[in-house]
């Protein structure tokens, strides 16, 4: 399992003593904090990555980790399809772009990424000239695929998502995920269980894909019932199915991918 221990971090970035704590004989930092759970995580995009990345202290806090496995299981069924340099789209790429980053980093595939968020649009392109790659960033002025003047004759080989995924009574006021308040944009999703923006993505993703183009998109563990919601949708719209397990400490993730062959 790839991944930085805390005890190694803390020798790449000073500034992450003041965080440390010792619990028994191990190191222990507070995530709760979100300038310790920032310095953690670029932390480990530099070490393991070799990636400089800022963060929006507004925005939700990936976890690299996360994404990587997200990534790594997505290109193995690219690579199962004989799809040698993809042309991506990522939606919703928000403040960080860690998910472009990375495959444009690790695979060198063509990649175009959307954000809706002024704020998180700017620190995106801020990262991607940061680390002298070339992403397209596009401001998606509130859609998901289709009505985009920038992609709007493009087909993808790759159409990827970590989708939100909250129910229409998510609120940002007083909830905290991922070390940082959410913005109002970040708690969408749509319907009972959280999928419409999901269903929106295959629906709208199938017109956008090549011939053995695939539709990738991560959901948290709960609840059961949007899973099964958004794998029935991708067989309704005539794609095949192939499902990972991706697991970082305690937390764990369903890669969901649908696809032509």
């Amino acid at each position: 399992m790839i991944g930085l221990k805390i005890e190694e971090a803390v020798k790449h970035n000073e500034r992450l003593k003041k965080y440390v704590y010792k619990k028994g004989n191990k190191l222990r930092i507070d995530f709760k904090n979100k300038e310790a759970l920032i310095e953690y995580n670029r932390t480990i995009l530099k070490v393991l990555f070799n990636l400089d990345v800022e963060f929006h202290d507004k925005g939700l806090i990936p976890t690299p980790i996360n994404r990587y496995l997200f990534i790594k299981s997505t290109f193995k069924t690219l690579e199962n399809l004989n799809i040698k340099k993809p042309l991506v789209l990522e939606i919703g790429t928000g403040h960080s772009a860690i998910i472009s980053l990375l495959i444009k980093k690790l695979y060198n595939a063509e990649v175009y990424a959307t954000e809706v968020d002024e704020e998180f649009i700017n620190l995106a392109k801020s990262n991607i000239k940061r680390n002298n790659l070339n992403i397209k960033i596009i401001n998606s002025k509130g859609k998901i695929i289709s009505g985009i003047d920038e992609i709007k004759d493009k087909k993808f080989d790759l159409i990827i998502s970590y989708p939100p995924f909250y129910s229409d009574n998510s609120v940002a006021s007083g909830r905290k995920f991922g070390g940082a308040l959410a913005k109002n944009v970040e708690l969408i999703g749509g319907g009972k269980f959280g999928e419409t923006f999901s269903f929106k993505i295959i629906e709208e993703g199938v017109n956008f894909l090549n011939k053995k183009g695939v539709i990738s998109l991560m959901l948290p563990k709960k609840p059961e019932k949007r899973r099964d919601l958004i794998i029935k949708k991708m067989k309704d719209v005539g794609l095949n199915v192939e499902i990972d397990e991706i697991r970082t400490g305690n937390r764990l993730r369903y890669v969901i991918k649908g696809f032509r062959c």
